[in-house]
């Protein structure tokens, strides 16, 4: 939900995964589903554990003794949200420090008992579902608005590209610094805006039309995102067990700045484009990332079609509608 339905702390702690594929979904089955009137009122026991009448839901991360209020708060099945290889991150030496110890942590304690207790384990794609077996149920992000037009294309005096990646994804962007800094340095037109809590990376560093913004909170972050506008969005992704188990949401963040993609082919993502050959896709190193951003940043127009064809594509693909259907069958209305 959009605002602090379960009180405000809870809001402001909220992790995406829990809007993404369950919160916004059940949002979208109370106003669209004549079936709603059977749904059970959803509640929020302890952080990222919900439960719908004798459903229990865990999202991403939560202990072992969880599973035990479940069971007394009256559930009689467990589904579980997992939108990360927590093994593979734990073992990604790439992956800041801390978040990496998290993942190990969890993938070393409470994951293996939940994992082994849920009924039904809500993936983002097929590198996870392999994972989960017979339990797997594939689920797309589902966000709160659809994505934006491309108005925004028509006076584009300045050239405003992205990386909506943060702490997770450093080591991503900075794989293409160096082609990317070279963009930017022969292109005084064009900025570049990446999230992040330090210094850009490498020669990135050095070039004045990079801007730097602070991560936000989720809570934040959810609403600011929709008011964004940008015309190329980069997401570059190493070819790692744990960047191949990733969600699609960054297509869908990308469609809701009205932002053209540009990104790696891993597997989610070329199932939520529908095409794996698709022109979002870059396949190659360093040299052809910089020829793919410097065609793109010379021909608006093309970069637009291609916002365009994204976002029409998602909105035919009508994924709200395709989560209620699951959610429903999932909760047996």
């Amino acid at each position: 939900m959009i605002g602090p339905q379960f009180g405000i702390r809870e809001y402001l702690s909220r992790i995406p995964t829990a809007d993404l594929y369950v919160l916004n979904p059940v949002r979208h089955l109370r106003r669209h589903s004549v079936r709603a009137a059977r749904l059970p009122r959803i509640r929020c026991l302890v952080p990222n554990v919900y439960a719908i009448g004798s459903t229990g839901v865990i999202v991403r991360y939560a202990a072992a003794e969880d599973l035990d209020l479940l069971r007394r708060s009256g559930a009689r099945r467990i589904l579980y949200v997992a939108d990360d290889d927590f093994v593979a991150g734990a073992a990604d030496a790439s992956l800041p420090d801390r978040y990496r110890a998290k993942l190990a942590a969890f993938a070393g304690g409470a994951w293996p008992v939940i994992r082994e207790a849920a009924d039904i384990v809500i993936v983002p794609g097929s590198v996870l579902a392999s994972q989960y077996g017979a339990k797997a149920r594939i689920l797309s992000p589902v966000w709160h608005r659809p994505p934006a037009a491309t108005a925004h294309f028509e006076a584009a005096g300045q050239i405003e590209v992205v990386h909506l990646g943060t702490g997770s994804h450093v080591s991503d962007i900075a794989a293409i610094a160096a082609p990317l800094a070279a963009v930017l340095q022969a292109k005084e037109n064009v900025r570049l805006t990446l999230f992040s809590a330090g210094p850009a990376p490498g020669p990135l560093r050095r070039c004045a039309n990079v801007r730097l913004r602070r991560p936000m909170p989720w809570w934040r972050y959810k609403l600011m995102l929709p008011r964004m506008r940008f015309h190329l969005a980069l997401y570059p992704l190493r070819d790692t067990a744990f960047n191949r188990a990733r969600s699609s949401n960054k297509l869908f963040e990308h469609a809701l700045v009205g932002a053209a993609s540009l990104m790696s082919p891993m597997p989610a993502l070329c199932d939520a484009a529908g095409d794996a050959s698709s022109p979002v896709f870059v396949r190659g190193g360093e040299e052809e990332w910089r020829q793919r951003i410097e065609a793109d940043l010379s021909d608006m127009q093309a970069l637009r079609r291609r916002a365009d064809a994204i976002r029409s594509h998602i909105l035919a693909a009508d994924l709200p509608g395709r989560a209620v259907e699951e959610w429903l069958d999932m909760l047996g209305l």
